[in-house]
Parts: structure tokens; sequence; C-alpha cells
């Protein structure tokens, strides 16, 4: 669905009400996140709704390497020959080769996400391994974003900027589902360093569509809604 100029919103239930990003800069399609299900076959409706072809997919940007995220990553990558970029600290998680950091098993709000706290502290869930062709740190560039490092939810977690768009993509540092708030906390390693990095993004005074890793996207005035949040946690 497109919520605004070259951004498309892709969801998926699976994964928490998961939600990816494609972006149409006029150089080819940047896909952010890959969605739960190992056959991409959301991201590829969504491609093909949108009158394009799964060639026209140049990059795969990944915010961090847990599941509901990466999901699809190795499929598209194979069907489009994508790049595929992430932060140092999560390659060998999205290549297969090391499990993501457990969480613990004590019940954290909200209780619709349980489930996912069990699988991230028993390390279920396995993803399909993908290589990684590049990785992003604070103030790369990869198409039209400029990379902002936002550790918490995981070390390696990154956001997103296109400021053209006036459109910033955190991850799961903020989610929109059950509600808007700083993260889940059952799923957050350090909460106090996402609280952190959450500030670092309430600086971009002039955002007004925040795309976040779980729940719908909020459109419009983006940035007060960042503000709002941090004055009340």
């Amino acid at each position: 669905m497109q919520i605004a100029p070259g951004i498309h919103s892709i969801g998926e239930e699976k994964g928490g009400h998961v939600h990816a990003f494609l972006l149409d800069d006029g150089d080819g399609l940047t896909l952010i996140d890959a969605l739960f299900s190992d056959d991409a076959s959301v991201v590829l409706a969504e491609i093909a709704a949108m009158g394009r072809t799964v060639a026209d997919l140049k990059r795969i940007i990944l915010t961090h390497a847990h599941r509901s995220h990466v999901g699809g990553a190795a499929k598209l990558k194979e069907l489009s020959k994508a790049q595929v970029f992430i932060h140092e600290w999560e390659v060998d998680i999205l290549r297969g080769k090391r499990t993501a950091t457990r969480v613990g098993l004590w019940p954290k709000p909200p209780k619709g996400v349980y489930k996912l706290q069990v699988g991230l502290a028993l390390g279920l869930g396995k993803h399909v391994a993908c290589e990684v062709d590049q990785t992003l740190k604070e103030g790369d560039h990869c198409g039209p974003l400029t990379v902002i490092g936002v550790p918490g939810h995981t070390p390696g977690s990154l956001a997103y900027w296109w400021p053209e768009r006036k459109a910033l993509f955190p991850g799961d540092i903020v989610v929109t589902w059950p509600r808007l708030e700083l993260g889940w906390e059952g799923l957050t390693l350090d909460t106090r360093q996402n609280r952190e990095s959450v500030g670092k993004l309430s600086d971009i005074t002039d955002a007004e569509i925040l795309g976040v890793g779980h729940g719908e996207p909020i459109v419009g005035n983006a940035a007060a809604s960042v503000k709002k949040l941090l004055a009340a946690a």
C-alpha cells in the first residue's frame, strides 16, 4: 500500500504485525526489511501491484537480524540479485552462523508478543541464511537513505532517514502495535540504550512519516509523536 509518494508499506501478521517498506526513488527499488515469511510472497505481491518486477529490486536494507525482519531476505536476493546491507554486528546472525542474542523468559508486556519473546529466548524460528554484500554504520548512505545507529533493541540496530521524503524508518526501537511505545521490553536487549537511541531520532524535527517495524506507520507529523512518546516514558 502506498503511504506517500515513493513509499509503500507492506504488512504481515506473522512476526507480530511486522512491516517492511518498499521505496522507489527513481533508481530502482529499495526494500527496508523483509518480513517473516521465507517465501517473500507478500513483498513480491506488492512489487507486482506497483507494476514492477523483482528485477527492479536493487537493495535489501535490514534494520536488524531478528527473524520477523529477515525471513524473506534470502529468497528476494536469489530472485532479484539485489545487494543485502546490514550492520556488522548482525552479519553472522543473518548468515546463519550465530543465533540472535537470547532474551529472558519472564513475561513482559504486551501479552500479544509473548510468543515472540519465547521464540527469541529459546532460539526458535530459524530464518533461511542469507549472504551479506555490504555492512552499514552510522553516517553511511545507501540508496536514498542516511544510516543512523540506534543500538538498544539489538547492538546492531539501524534506522534509516530519507530526508527528501521526510520519512524515518526506526526498526524496532519504536512500535505502534498494539500501542505506540519505545519498543517491546521483552524483546529489547538494553532498554536504557534503546531510549537514548529514540532520543537521537527525536532530533529529526521535520520527520513526517515514521515507518516502524511492528504496527502501522505514522503518516503525518511523526516527529511530534516521537517527542510525545519520549516525554511520557
